[in-house]
């Protein structure tokens, strides 16, 4: 089920969010996928979808915005950073379970609170200051390196 985008001009932080939304989505799909047993091939492509969807969040994040928020606050862009390289790690364990058919329940919980508290995190401390920091173009920028909203 793909989540509506409610309005074709967002602003940074919206589009943001929405995106954490669609990965979100995609990551319950995948989720109920394994509870529901379907097939190997619909599980392995939901897969694809949500790694590749959220490496580029990440790296998007990463090159317009943890960049230029680290000159005003590198303590908290640091840390951002770090949980981006946890996320990292953890998406390659996962995909190694995919692949072998194996992903626990309790591993993808944790996995979804982890994102969960991430994205929260960046909610409150990098996406608001973007908004009201970056410059338009930049934001835009930003923007059109997400996947485009369906």
């Amino acid at each position: 089920m793909q989540t509506a985008l409610p309005s074709t001009d967002l602003d940074l932080r919206e589009r943001l969010i929405w995106d954490h939304h669609r990965l979100e989505q995609l990551f319950l799909e995948l989720q109920a996928s394994f509870d529901e047993d379907d097939d190997p091939r619909e599980r392995r492509r939901l897969w694809t979808e949500l790694d590749r969807g959220l490496t580029v969040h990440m790296d998007a994040e990463e090159k317009y915005v943890l960049s230029a928020f680290a000159r005003t606050d590198p303590v908290e862009a640091t840390a951002l950073l770090a949980e981006h390289a946890a996320i990292r790690r953890q998406l390659t364990e996962l995909g190694v379970g995919v692949d072998l058919h194996c992903v626990r329940a309790e591993t993808c919980a944790e996995f979804l609170d982890a994102i969960r508290r991430h994205a929260a995190r960046e909610d409150a401390l990098l996406y608001r200051w973007a908004q009201a920091n970056l410059p338009p173009d930049q934001q835009h920028r930003m923007v059109e390196h997400l996947p485009p909203a369906a």
